[in-house]
């Protein structure tokens, strides 16, 4: 958890440094993300197949790099946006007709490459109303592993899988500073990801929502 901790605060630092000291030639922005996705269809199966777990919600951060919007109303751009999901999942339950206590332990991490085109609107001098869609390509790794009591042998498994898809997001924010803006913002993606090995599952499709922090404007 502290390497998760620390990239956040790396997120927030490098924005905030922008917005306060970045020079307004600046040629792009930096926008930190720290939110949550729900998606649909990631419930996997224990090796023993006693067991799912649900690894539909996960937490989420990342960061925006764009171009910076051109013109006093509506323009348009450029943006490459990278994100982070992870989970982690303990579980104890009895399996089976003789009660054999099972200790049960997962992770899931989803990592996001995407990239598009945007627009930005500016409403008057202090908000501004922005969408932007484009391809993606995700990354996963998922492991479990279930120990028994029994005396049965430990069973574990474990996966990493990718796949192909796009993205579209939105969002609104206020200016707290010079060159600094706070908002909140939504993201709809899709994935043809597919876990052949552990859930027979793909086509991923989810919704995050984010807080959103721009700096560079």
């Amino acid at each position: 958890m502290k390497i998760i901790y620390t990239m956040i605060l790396g997120l927030m630092v490098a924005a905030v440094a922008r917005g306060q000291y970045g020079e307004e030639e600046g040629n792009f922005t930096i926008q930190a993300l720290l939110g949550g996705v729900q998606y649909d269809g990631l419930d996997f199966t224990s090796p023993d197949g006693t067991n799912t777990t649900d690894m539909a919600s996960l937490p989420q951060l990342g960061g925006v790099w764009s171009t910076v919007p051109k013109g006093d109303k509506l323009s348009f751009g450029l943006e490459c946006t990278f994100l982070l999901g992870f989970k982690f999942d303990d579980t104890s339950y009895y399996a089976g007709n003789n009660n054999i206590y099972v200790s049960a332990s997962s992770y899931l991490w989803l990592i996001d490459f995407s990239g598009g085109g945007y627009a930005n609107l500016m409403l008057g001098k202090k908000a501004r109303l922005y969408g932007a869609a484009g391809p993606l390509i995700m990354l996963s790794f998922y492991g479990s592993k279930q120990e028994y009591t029994s005396g049965t042998p430990n069973s574990s498994q474990s996966e990493t899988a990718y796949g192909f898809g796009a993205y579209a997001r939105a969002g609104l924010e206020f200016e707290v500073h010079n060159g600094g803006y706070l908002g909140a913002g939504v993201r709809c993606n899709w994935s043809n990801i597919d876990f052949d090995a552990v859930s027979n599952s793909s086509d991923v499709s989810g919704i995050a929502g984010f807080i959103t922090y721009t700096a560079g404007l």
